[in-house]
């Protein structure tokens, strides 16, 4: 399940052919910016932000934007992502670090990095196994760092997840779906991972927020072109792949907004915490 959900994230660009669906993707998690960025306003000029799990490093590249001043490395084990990513930065004159490198073994020395920000990567279900990369994190993060992380903590926090496998229930069998429910599956809190890992002041809440979608196209073609739910949506065949449209617009018909698009809620678990 690894490849899985990290298509939800930082893997998000893994299918360049795909760039609707990508922008569809990070218009879902723009929604998370403000909140991630927010805990580092206090950064001195110079500090170093290591984004984990990156993916084309959008988070990276939004502080970038808003701090030229700080020194931004963004890692992701996929080099396709991050050469997408760095095409994207040189073209907006944005001084990101893409390096590929695991987030199990990063190539940072001990207390080096001043932030540490993960935008569903670090402790998302189906990537790295969470003790080691928390571990791996908090090495890396300077006693009195900065950490700002946020993560699907369960199926029903991304509308990708919740409607996309309502609709696929329809067709699927529970056995062929159940893997998902197993990937979310944990005996501990998450941020229990980060407090074993010696970090302090970790302090987990909930985010809720809203994402558009202008049309039923940009809705279905994200839901069914990209990550873990792709290909059983297109194993399905054109016949019921037809059903199941109609049953994605009546799953969607309460979210309608007057403009004619649709307005989807999200939630996700925002943790902060201190080297």
């Amino acid at each position: 399940m690894y490849e899985v959900f990290r298509d939800m994230g930082g893997r998000a660009a893994r299918r360049l052919d795909c760039r609707v669906n990508t922008e569809n993707l990070m218009r879902l998690l723009s929604g998370l910016v403000e909140p991630l960025l927010s805990p580092l306003s206090s950064l001195p000029s110079g500090a170093h932000v290591v984004q984990i799990a990156s993916g084309t490093g959008g988070l990276s590249r939004a502080l970038a934007r808003r701090r030229s001043d700080l020194k931004i490395s963004a890692i992701d084990i996929n080099p396709a992502v991050l050469n997408a990513g760095h095409t994207e930065a040189d073209r907006n004159n944005l001084a990101v670090d893409f390096r590929k490198m695991d987030m199990t073994r990063l190539e940072f020395a001990d207390d080096s990095a001043d932030a540490v920000i993960s935008r569903m990567g670090l402790l998302l279900a189906g990537t790295a196994p969470f003790a080691a990369a928390a571990q791996e994190a908090a090495r890396i993060l300077r006693p009195g760092g900065t950490m700002s992380i946020a993560t699907w903590a369960d199926l029903a926090g991304s509308p990708y997840t919740r409607i996309g496998l309502d609709v696929l229930s329809r067709f699927r069998t529970p056995e062929e779906l159940a893997g998902f429910e197993t990937a979310f599956a944990r005996p501990q809190s998450l941020e229990s991972y980060l407090i074993e890992a010696g970090l302090r002041d970790v302090e987990g809440t909930w985010y809720n927020w809203e994402t558009e979608y202008p049309e039923f196209a940009d809705w279905w073609s994200f839901v069914t072109g990209i990550g873990p739910l792709a290909p059983l949506f297109a194993s399905l065949g054109e016949a019921r792949l037809g059903e199941a449209q109609q049953v994605m617009t009546e799953r969607l018909a309460g979210h309608r907004t007057a403009t004619g698009g649709y307005r989807l809620p999200a939630t996700a678990r925002l943790i902060t915490a201190r080297g």
